[in-house]
């Protein structure tokens, strides 16, 4: 893996033959190549970053760098072919956790998209294992060891309004409960958590209509203290910037929540309620994550 002198930007190519050029620097040409795509693919409201926004994330590389004694690192990754053509594009934060016995880092997937000329080509998957060897890179990691663990907001099917669910699906060309089929193939599974996404902006409000996932980690029930250093960093960074959250705000409950909480939280398998949706079975069921509990048990 080729890195820059100052250690923000890598370039590798996968073993399919797909490039991958990252950066955790705001001023590089990788965000404005990432933000192209980027701009394409996501057109609900409240889950958009303007291109200021991510370069105030990318700019707390150097403030935040040992947030919460932690190690930090965001990152925007362009994936693209031999001859230069933009594939997909992914943003993630990477969180050195030193908790006995599990993965060594947390992954917030903030945003990941295939381009439309070159899905059907496994990308998604090929996109995880960019975000693994990146997150190892940045974080000084064992490459040899195991792997981290990456956490990813859905649309939630059940949640979202008949006007969105129409419109980020024609947009998309990707049918809501088709997408959680995608990520249930790479392994995903749903965080049992009542989680809610604060306001990515002032101009936004906080979106309770997504579900949690995870994807990677090693057990059937997430620590509560690792869920708790994940989200506490993933707020503090790639959500609120830096900035302090009023009293009360969504963040802030949900991290007392988990440093008050000593069981852990389950993970629910996905196919058990996309199965029940398929057949019609969803109705009376208020989210996705309440469908998937009923359905597992």
């Amino acid at each position: 893996m080729k890195t820059d002198d100052a250690g923000s930007g890598f370039e590798f190519i996968l073993p399919s033959g797909v490039g991958v050029r990252a950066s955790g620097d705001p001023a590089s040409p990788i965000l404005k190549r990432f933000f192209e795509g980027y701009d394409r693919a996501f057109v609900l409201p409240d889950e958009r970053e303007e291109l200021d926004g991510f370069e105030t994330c990318l700019a707390l590389n150097a403030s935040h760098d040992r947030a919460f004694g932690r190690r930090h690192r965001e990152l925007v990754a362009v994936l693209e072919d031999a001859d230069g053509t933009l594939l997909g594009g992914i943003n993630f934060l990477a969180t050195g956790v030193e908790r006995p016995g599990l993965p060594p880092a947390a992954v917030a997937l903030n945003y990941v998209y295939v381009e439309e000329a070159a899905r059907g080509r496994g990308l998604l998957r090929q996109a995880l294992r960019a975000v693994r060897d990146l997150t190892q890179a940045a974080l000084a990691l064992d490459p040899a060891g195991p792997a981290p663990a990456v956490f990813i907001e859905q649309n939630d099917p059940l949640c979202l309004t008949a006007e969105a669910y129409a419109a980020d699906t024609a947009h998309s060309g990707l049918d809501q409960v088709d997408r959680l089929a995608i990520w249930d193939r790479v392994g995903a599974r749903v965080v049992d958590f009542p989680y809610v996404q604060p306001a990515l902006s002032a101009d936004q409000r906080p979106d309770d209509g997504l579900l949690y996932a995870a994807v990677d980690y090693p057990h059937g029930a997430v620590d509560a203290g690792f869920l708790h250093d994940h989200l506490q960093s993933f707020f503090a960074i790639s959500v609120l910037k830096g900035e302090v959250e009023p009293p009360g705000g969504a963040a802030g409950v949900q991290i007392a929540a988990l440093a008050a909480r000593t069981a852990p939280v389950p993970l629910l398998s996905m196919k058990p309620a996309l199965d029940r949706l398929r057949a019609g079975g969803g109705e009376g069921f208020t989210s996705f994550r309440e469908l998937a509990r009923e359905a597992g048990g």
